[in-house]
């Protein structure tokens, strides 16, 4: 493997401080942290170099840099840019990263653009392959000194994601718009802000959005609940396209739904579907076992699923 592969995959935070004895759980958890999050910054620190150096713009996906704070933040307490202050490595990374796009530079007999696109491809592809998949398996990183955050704070940023929410992942427009709705929003493994301001129409389109970007069946879901008060026949066609697209709860809904209007047979063809691979399979038996004894579920009030 040439220098250049070594920089970018290797880690090369922390191993110097923890060396000479076995490292514990919450140790090697913190290294793997310190490894991703380091290799991120380091091509981010790399890209501006080039940049400068070949008139080239190389950057990471903001969607990819905002999906790696989210997690961060979810499991660590940290934003991406707090943990890379707190691992305190800014002039080792600034020299590794000089030395990285010297060599490369070299390597490719100057600033030879396909070459250098090549080298970001996979630098990029790195990223989602390996970091992101390890950020996502939501590693609970506890131990670290806790990031204070008013609530004042966690409101600012807040209304920042709001603003920033076409390049956010799926997990945390689902937290942007429950938070919409309920009022509650947790912005980091410690930061709750329970003073969020409600508004249904902004829920909405997050949830529409979703749809959209990611084509989530648990969006259609949330739809329904959200105009079910307002709008029984757009509320049903939104949970039907969530139960047709696969997600569970959509499934019972739908299945109990028709049990509440006394058809019985597609509210069974619904409900046996959902009772495949449901964690729960007892719950299904106990809207079967309250169809037969009673004619429909008891959470029907007329011809509708509460």
């Amino acid at each position: 493997m040439n220098r250049i592969l070594f920089f970018i995959i290797l880690s090369f935070f922390f191993h110097s401080e923890v060396t000479g004895k076995e490292l514990n759980q919450f140790e090697k958890l913190a290294v793997k942290y310190a490894e991703v999050i380091g290799d991120v910054e380091l091509g981010n620190v790399a890209f501006s170099k080039l940049n400068k150096r070949c008139k080239t713009k190389f950057e990471n996906s903001s969607e990819f840099l905002f999906e790696a704070d989210y997690y961060l933040r979810k499991n660590t307490g940290y934003t991406f840019e707090e943990f890379v202050q707190f691992m305190g490595h800014e002039k080792e990374t600034d020299t590794l990263a000089n030395q990285l796009v010297e060599e490369l530079i070299q390597q490719n007999g100057g600033c030879n653009t396909t070459a250098l696109e090549h080298w970001f491809k996979f630098v990029t592809n790195y990223n989602e392959e390996n970091h992101l998949v390890f950020l996502r398996q939501n590693k609970t990183l506890f131990g670290l000194p806790e990031v204070v955050r008013t609530d004042n704070q966690i409101e600012k940023a807040f209304n920042q994601k709001i603003k920033e929410y076409k390049n956010l992942p799926y997990k945390e427009l689902f937290d942007l718009a429950s938070a919409l709705v309920h009022g509650s929003y947790s912005y980091s493994m410690f930061g709750l802000s329970q003073s969020i301001t409600t508004n249904i129409e902004k829920s909405l389109e997050l949830w529409r959005f979703s749809i959209e970007k990611f084509k989530e069946p648990q969006a259609y879901y949330y739809i329904g609940k959200l105009l079910q008060n307002s709008s029984t026949r757009d509320a049903f066609n939104a949970f039907e396209q969530s139960a047709k697209q696969g997600y569970k709860y959509g499934e019972i809904w739908l299945g109990t739904y028709y049990a509440c209007n006394k058809d019985t047979i597609k509210a069974l063809y619904w409900l046996d579907i959902a009772k495949k691979d449901y964690k729960d399979p007892d719950y299904i038996d106990d809207i079967y076992a309250e169809i037969d004894e009673l004619g429909m579920p008891t959470n029907c009030m007329d011809g509708w699923v509460y």
